[in-house]
């Protein structure tokens, strides 16, 4: 036999929440009734039962004539130097030191003394959450000097902090307590400090989960026995740490009591027994509204008995109500909910997907609303539609709680005063990159495919996560997400973005620990990926693919709208921890933008120079489709619309019409701009879109590659030129005019401008020699490039220091 006791919860009487904004909400810790507390836990098997309230004993007193209890309290104290806040659990004493505790708590180093004088069982609570953002590796130093105890599994808490805590403990020598003793001036205050003793507490406050966590020992008869093993260090934690799922139904619970009492809700109003019934239902992970025969009986007879239902039924008291109920009203509504909870046994993860399907819904609709308002030119109206997200993030909140966590850079520091090597949960080494766009024929796509397809290659550990209608890619680890719905970008018809499923996606991430978050699209996807960085501490790194503020200016036509993409774009990559670009025109354009030099990387790219080579060179390729004898093939490859210039190139084949040279534009790609390409290049052949080796036979047929676009940050397609052996013209705006030697294997001309274009694709007309030499200096320059080479050029570089990036913390 063995005797259990969860050894830290709270009732009732913590009437102060831990953390500050909920503080001033007057937000209390609890509202759970010491005798209910009493009753789940001996049901639940605990040996003893005890309450650790904020402060105070009053929780334990009302219990205090039932059997097998003992008195116990959660006392904060302060280290002195910093006021950095800590919560020490002490069990086992009475009223009298209960009160000289409180004469000395300010002081951790005084209220150690007296519990070591007292002999009373204590230990640290949840050491690895933050109090008070004060808590560093030198105060964990002096917590392992001071105490013995420390709890391991708390019920509240996810299980990264608790698996941390351990590491970090397991890790201890006498030699490294002999340094901690010499970095903070303090001796250790019991034998042999390298070896700790761990308890387990649920850490409850709603009521929900008492005894999720619990001390195990040796059977005991009484209190005292109990408390003389855990001092003894014969025990144990037991049971389960918490999850962010786990710590919002809490919340939820502790909320919907604050609600009740704080608005003076009857018991008998019907309006009051309704929300309770709604909530009870929502707590269980089913359908709020959804009512059997005799409950909507009894409470239409309780509201006339009383009154009450004629309040209710007024004019202005129903429109929420009614709202969500036509909600759940909806056509398969009650069977999509069945659906996503069947068989899912954890009530909160039943309430959590309930609460994300209304959340991804609604918000969806009133998003899609915004974007219509907004397309029609009514930016006062589509602001209006914003003012309803407000509430729902409110009613939200306990989530946005939940996920909420250490910076994974803290943690790491924190273990790593204990140990000379991180342990392989909190190393670096497990990625997720985040893009808007999958499938789509873009150079983003092309980068996180072949990049990521390495990265599986050299076993990395590498998740690539969308949010996409459909994904056909099968061949690198992908986490795709099932849109809410999709929406076109105004005046870019043709680009669809998704909006994901935001708490599922955070959800995900949390769980599978990932250490860190690449985001490659300032999208909707991109969004979230930022957001569950922000929230669970991970380092956000950015990639600047697409000059977006370009492409609006071209696209639009107005200055206005081409600033706010800035603006926006400055908000979204300045909250990055590191920052790649595709060029150094690029990285200097970001620092003349503020950013600093220190968090600016250049993004590594690879190619196929196997796929791509000259020996795909097929004489017929191109003449099959139109190109005559004696004519010389211009090739463009890529997205077909206004931002990539190709009206420049309209106009630089009006004048080398004139010049009678036999030249024919080629043209690879699709696009929204391709009818009026086709109708201002009457002359050139268009394929359409082409991949693999019809794409590398186009290049290698070709003669010469022309890039006109502006707005381009890198460019693959020069490189697959370069390798196919083409010289290539592109302009001097951009970030392919780092890819072209000008002169050597091609020619970097003036932007826009249709002369320097066409004099230039004349030149090569006129010297077919220069321009072969060109296309094998084009070859020579890029064959030492692959796409492996990239990656761990890539991936060792994430894993340099970053200058005053808070996950870069000196080692202890």
């Amino acid at each position: 036999m063995s005797a259990r006791t969860d050894l830290h919860l709270y009732s009732k009487h913590s009437d102060r929440a831990a953390d500050w904004l909920l503080r001033r909400l007057d937000f209390p810790a609890s509202y759970s009734d010491p005798r209910s507390l009493y009753d789940m836990l001996r049901k639940a098997k605990m040996s003893f039962v005890t309450i650790t309230d904020h402060n105070t004993l009053n929780g334990c007193l009302e219990i205090a004539d039932r059997p097998h209890t003992f008195l116990s309290e959660e006392v904060t104290t302060y280290f002195p130097e910093d006021g950095c806040k800590i919560y020490l659990l002490i069990w086992g004493l009475n009223e009298k030191q209960h009160h000289e505790i409180h004469s000395i708590r300010e002081n951790i180093y005084d209220l150690q003394q007296y519990l070591a004088q007292q002999q009373l069982a204590h230990a640290v609570a949840h050491p690895f959450h933050q109090l008070n953002e004060k808590l560093s590796p030198l105060h964990f130093q002096r917590l392992i000097l001071l105490f013995r105890h420390f709890q391991s599994i708390d019920g509240r808490y996810n299980s990264l902090l608790s698996d941390s805590l351990l590491a970090a403990l397991e890790g201890l020598t006498p030699e490294r307590i002999l340094r901690f003793q010499e970095l903070t001036g303090l001796k250790a205050t019991h034998e042999e400090p390298w070896k700790k003793i761990c308890i387990g507490g649920s850490d409850d406050y709603g009521g929900v989960y008492p005894a999720r966590a619990w001390t195990e020992t040796p059977a005991a008869s009484s209190p005292a026995e109990f408390l003389a093993h855990v001092q003894a260090g014969r025990c144990h934690a037991q049971g389960q740490s918490g999850t962010p799922l786990t710590l919002a139904h809490s919340t939820y619970n502790t909320a919907f009591q604050y609600a009740k009492s704080r608005f003076s809700m009857k018991p008998d109003d019907p309006a009051t027994l309704l929300l309770e019934r709604v909530f009870s239902r929502f707590m269980e992970g089913r359908n709020p509204t959804e009512f059997s025969f005799k409950d909507k009986f009894v409470f239409l007879w309780q509201g006339i008995a009383t009154g009450k239902i004629f309040e209710l039924a007024r004019a202005g008291n129903n429109s929420l109500w009614k709202e969500l109920s036509h909600y759940f009203g909806e056509t398969g509504k009650q069977a999509e909910i069945s659906r996503i909870t069947q068989g899912i046994p954890e009530s909160e993860r039943r309430a959590f997907l309930l609460a994300s399907l209304i959340t991804n819904q609604l918000g969806y609709r009133f998003f899609s609303q915004f974007l219509t308002q907004l397309s029609a030119g009514r930016f006062l109206e589509s602001l209006q539609l914003i003012s309803p997200l407000v509430p729902m993030l409110g009613v939200l909140s306990p989530y946005l709680y939940g996920f909420r966590r250490e910076r994974l850079g803290w943690l790491r520091s924190m273990v790593l005063t204990c140990r000379e090597e991180l342990p392989k949960f909190l190393k670096n080494s497990k990625r997720a990159w985040f893009t808007d766009t999958l499938e789509d024929v873009n150079g983003v796509t092309n980068t996180i495919r072949r990049m990521t397809a390495a990265g599986v290659a050299a076993g990395k550990d590498l998740t690539v996560i969308a949010s996409r209608s459909q994904v056909g890619i099968q061949d690198i680890p992908i986490r795709n997400f099932p849109p809410v719905g999709e929406f076109e970008l105004p005046e870019y018809e043709l680009q669809r973005l998704s909006f994901p499923p935001i708490l599922e996606m955070l959800e995900y991430i949390e769980r599978e620990r990932f250490s860190e978050v690449i985001i490659s699209t300032p999208g909707p996807v991109g969004l979230t990926a930022l957001l569950a960085a922000k929230m669970l501490g991970l380092r956000a790194v950015g990639i600047y693919h697409t000059d977006f503020p370009q492409y609006v200016r071209i696209l639009t036509e107005d200055a206005f709208m081409e600033t706010l993409t800035w603006n926006y774009m400055h908000w979204f990559y300045s909250a990055m921890d590191l920052i790649y670009v595709n060029s150094e025109d690029y990285r200097k354009c970001w620092r003349e933008r503020g950013i600093r030099e220190d968090k600016l990387r250049i993004l590594p790219r690879g190619l196929q120079t196997d796929l791509f080579h000259p020996q795909n060179r097929e004489e017929g390729f191109w003449k099959a489709r139109g190109l005559l004898a004696g004519e010389m093939g211009i090739l463009f490859v890529g997205r077909i619309s206004k931002e990539k210039n190709p009206d420049v190139l309209v106009a630089a084949m009006r004048r080398l019409c004139e010049s009678q040279a036999k030249i024919r534009p080629l043209i690879v790609g699709n696009g929204p701009y391709l009818p009026e390409l086709k109708t201002a290049l009457p002359q050139a052949i268009f394929t359409g879109y082409l991949e693999g080796k019809e794409l590398a036979k186009a290049y290698a047929s070709a003669d010469v590659f022309v890039f006109p676009s502006i707005t381009d940050t890198f460019g693959n397609v020069i490189l697959e030129a370069h390798a196919s052996g083409l010289p290539c013209i592109v302009t001097d705006q951009g970030g392919p005019r780092d890819l072209v030697d000008s002169g050597k294997d091609g020619f970097v001309i003036r932007s826009l401008d249709p002369n320097f274009l066409a004099e230039r694709i004349l030149w090569f007309f006129q010297h077919p020699e220069e321009r072969k030499a060109m296309g094998r200096a084009g070859r020579a320059k890029v064959e030492s490039r692959s796409w492996a080479k990239a990656f761990q050029d890539f991936w060792n570089d994430l894993s340099a220091p970053v200058k005053g990036c808070p996950d870069e913390q000196r080692r202890y």
